[in-house]
């Protein structure tokens, strides 16, 4: 499933929800994506929980999201991901619903993981994905 040979980067859903309440988060993180010629992958996932936690529907959301980073690429639920979700699951207790699904997707795409999520980065760490606090991945490279 990996998404040719363009880079692509995944935002966890707390980058967005921290991007909707405070601001100042997605701006730093789209100029290093171009920098790097970078495209963003949005799971349906992520979408879900952004509009469950904030109350904002995923029309907003995505409105917010193209005054930054033009052309991302969507993702469904796919039964790949879905199968390797479970399997995340299994594997580590931390990792629930909608996590599983959010690092299977990034696994499955060949993706960056950026999240605030720390339990979540290790779990990526450990399954191979490159994974990074929003910080280090501004800073990195």
């Amino acid at each position: 499933m990996e998404i040719g040979k363009v880079q692509t980067v995944l935002l966890d859903s707390n980058v967005f929800i921290k991007e909707i309440q405070e601001g100042r988060v997605l701006r730093p993180i789209a100029k290093k994506m171009k920098r790097s010629s970078s495209k963003l992958v949005i799971p349906e996932t992520v979408l879900g929980e952004v509009t469950k936690i904030t109350g904002s529907n995923p029309i907003a959301t995505m409105t917010h999201v193209y005054q930054y980073c033009k052309h991302p690429i969507m993702i469904d639920k796919t039964d790949e991901i879905m199968t390797e979700s479970s399997k995340l699951s299994e594997k580590y207790y931390e990792c629930h619903i909608p996590d599983n699904v959010i690092l299977a997707t990034a696994k499955l795409t060949g993706s960056t993981l950026v999240s605030f999520d720390r339990d979540l980065l290790q779990t990526a760490k450990m399954e191979g994905v490159q994974a990074f606090l929003p910080r280090n991945y501004i800073r990195w490279g």
